[in-house]
């Protein structure tokens, strides 16, 4: 008795297990998509090796199985690091105020594009007007010291002229036609009328010779009237000796003075540059050098107090921190300007990327962005840094990427891959063909008409979609790189077969 009942029990086992696999197995093929028919299930090809698959025509066909080839390629052993996309310091700048005022205007706003030199702000500073208000005060006083340079230049070559063409003994006609347009100030008729007596002492003294020879004069009017003659010649040598010592003092004189309001003027347009933080580019200079010309009014605004804040570069409108009307002081940032059509990938390098120390400015890199389906980016180092970050015991890595299509934006994570050691040959395939099971990783290679059977392989190296196989594939081997998950299901349905 007992013993039937014994028999009874083990035989009511057995037939719960046989249903519970029966259900798995209908569990399973329900959620891989096959079909439980009793036709289709008669198509699958039954095998007695569990590392081979046979597909028919239709499953082979929504399968959708492609094939690719074991080749050798240059592999550069990599370690993904973790970094961020950061603006590019080089175009990336925060405007600032270098006067207190009060916003009169803010033309641009966030996210709006600005080319180098547009208005960004105006704002409306005492400090500015006044600055602006002595430059042009120093620019008439250089305008009038240059022109009374220029005038005692004039006459200091117009004594030397003219006290050559005395010495020479040029007709006093002649001389006053030639020098009727030759600048010699108030010296003119001093000159002349000195010339003049000695032109007419000269005659004199030729006269009283030729009267004296026949006996007509005496002897002491010839000597008075050459003495006449060199008195004469004496008081014009020392008015041309004393006009011309004036003239060169007042020249001089003149010269010091333009020179010492040239260097004031350039001192107060300095001080405007101070005022405004930006170069003389904006506020052209109200004097040239040595030349004596000022700049048109035009080019100071009519409003002294304005202030322009321009674009030093062309970029997009980032942030804005002040509206029309509000008063700002020294310092303020007012907006951030960023050209972000290269940015910068930030990333820490630990000891265990030691040997990425040797990258050098402008070696390429691998960047992951974090965004789903986005591809793998190129980079170029911009620097590897020297000094290790005694918080984060790393090296700073920065590399500049091109984000011409925009699609990157600062802050964004990414993965970085930088080189452990150098290229080397290896025999790769790509990572969709690389299967897994039982923790032994495998691919399917074609074996006959609609056959495929898996290889146990080991691999190495991962990099940028392909992987190394160590051992069990040779070059040139075919094997499946799209599909193979399918070739996998079906190939562990049967092994439960």
């Amino acid at each position: 008795m007992k013993l039937r009942v014994l028999i009874v029990a083990i035989v009511l086992v057995v037939a719960a297990v046989a249903v519970y696999s029966g259900r798995q197995y209908f569990f399973a093929a329900e959620t891989l998509g096959i079909d439980q028919s009793p036709e289709a299930t008669e198509d699958v090809a039954t095998t007695s090796d569990p590392k081979s698959v046979k597909l028919p025509p239709e499953k082979l066909k929504a399968a959708g199985i492609k094939l690719t080839k074991v080749v050798t390629t240059m592999l550069r052993p990599e370690n993904d690091v973790p970094g961020r996309l950061k603006y590019d310091d080089r175009r990336h700048v925060e405007v600032r105020t270098a006067t207190p005022g009060i916003i009169t205007d803010v033309c641009v706003n966030p996210g709006d594009q600005v080319k180098a030199g547009d208005v960004l702000i105006e704002l409306s500073s005492s400090e500015v007007g006044n600055a602006r208000a002595d430059v042009l005060q120093r620019t008439s006083e250089l305008k009038l010291a240059a022109e009374n340079r220029d005038w005692e230049k004039e006459i200091c070559d117009g004594l030397a002229k003219l006290s050559e063409a005395i010495r020479e003994r040029v007709p006093i006609d002649r001389i006053k036609q030639d020098f009727k347009n030759v600048t010699l100030g108030k010296n003119r008729e001093q000159l002349l009328s000195a010339y003049s007596d000695v032109l007419l002492a000269e005659s004199l003294v030729n006269a009283v010779q030729e009267n004296a020879k026949s006996g007509i004069v005496p002897g002491r009017i010839v000597e008075e009237r050459i003495n006449n003659r060199d008195n004469a010649e004496a008081t014009l040598l020392t008015a041309l000796e004393s006009l011309t010592f004036t003239a060169k003092v007042s020249l001089r004189h003149a010269e010091t003075q333009a020179d010492d309001l040239e260097r004031r003027l350039s001192i107060s347009q300095q001080a405007v540059q101070t005022l405004l933080g930006h170069s003389a580019a904006d506020e052209t200079s109200a004097a040239t050098n040595g030349t004596g010309t000022n700049v048109g009014r035009e080019e100071i605004p009519d409003s002294l107090s304005l202030v322009q804040l321009r674009a030093p570069f062309a970029g997009t409108i980032e942030r804005r921190q002040f509206s029309p009307s509000e008063r700002v002081a020294v310092g303020d940032g007012l907006l951030t300007l960023a050209d972000t059509s290269t940015l910068w990938v930030s990333a820490d390098l630990r000891e265990r990327e030691w040997n990425a120390l040797v990258l050098k400015p402008g070696d390429e890199i691998r960047v992951e962005p974090s965004t789903p389906g986005a591809r793998p980016l190129a980079a170029r180092v911009h620097f590897v840094g020297r000094e290790v970050d005694p918080s984060t015991n790393a090296i700073p890595l920065v590399a500049v990427i091109d984000n011409a299509d925009g699609h990157l934006r600062p802050g964004m994570f990414v993965q970085v891959a930088v080189p452990l050691a150098e290229s080397r040959e290896a025999l790769t395939v790509p990572e969709s063909s690389v299967l897994e099971h039982d923790h032994q990783t495998f691919v399917f290679s074609p074996d006959g008409d609609a056959g495929f059977r898996r290889i146990n392989i080991i691999l190495g190296l991962r990099v940028d979609g392909v992987v190394e196989v160590i051992s069990g594939l040779s070059a040139g081997e075919q094997v499946v790189a799209t599909g193979g998950f399918y070739l996998k299901s079906e190939m562990l349905l049967q092994g439960e077969e």
